[in-house]
């Protein structure tokens, strides 16, 4: 016999419904930290959704979580450049100077001076698409993340793209010169037409 346990009657089970449509979100950041990674220091950026039917939802997930060592699970993360003359670190510093943009744009009299602890409450858009990654039981899930920052006033007026979804690779059609050919000895004669 299972074991009950005494909230099960308050218990919400998990939704498939529940999740944040892709879509440009004006968001607010709670806390920002330089980290070190194995390709060199990033920005790891907490945040949640500022305004809109959206607003305060990673919140909700966070107070919905039971475990006691619960921890914030939504970030957005942004390389800082290694200033090494790479085309790569070339792409990087484009990257990070939108960013900076965009926390600029979004904050009036906001003004970049490379003190990450100073981004907690500035608001900043973010533009959201689904991620697929591989569960445990080997399903396909699907996440919406926050890939790309902009300005506050290009998401309150609409003028914005998405990113393209990041989609799991699927197994490549079969390519091989064998593919639908001619078995040996047949007349090339196909039975259907």
């Amino acid at each position: 016999m299972i074991k009950q346990f005494g909230d099960f009657a308050t218990t919400q089970a998990v939704s498939e419904g529940a999740a944040l449509p892709k879509d440009g979100y004006v968001c607010k950041i709670l806390n920002a930290q330089v980290k070190d990674g194995t390709k060199g220091q990033y920005l790891q950026i907490a945040y949640d959704i500022a305004e809109g039917q959206y607003k305060d939802y990673f919140k909700g997930l966070y107070d919905a979580k039971k475990d006691e060592n619960k921890k914030w699970s939504t970030y957005f993360f942004v390389n800082l450049p290694k200033d090494d003359g790479s085309e790569k670190d070339g792409w990087t510093k484009r990257l990070f100077k939108t960013f900076t943009n965009a926390l600029e744009d979004s904050n009036e009299g906001y003004h970049f001076d490379w003190d990450e602890t100073k981004f907690k409450d500035k608001l900043i858009g973010g533009l959201f698409h689904y991620e697929e990654y591989q569960r445990n039981d080997g399903k396909i899930g699907r996440a919406t993340k926050m890939r790309n920052a902009c300005s506050v006033e290009k998401i309150r007026s609409g003028d914005f793209n998405l990113p393209e979804d990041k989609l799991l690779a699927t197994p490549a059609a079969n390519t091989s010169s064998n593919f639908m050919s001619i078995p040996d000895g047949m007349d090339g004669e196909i039975p259907f037409k």
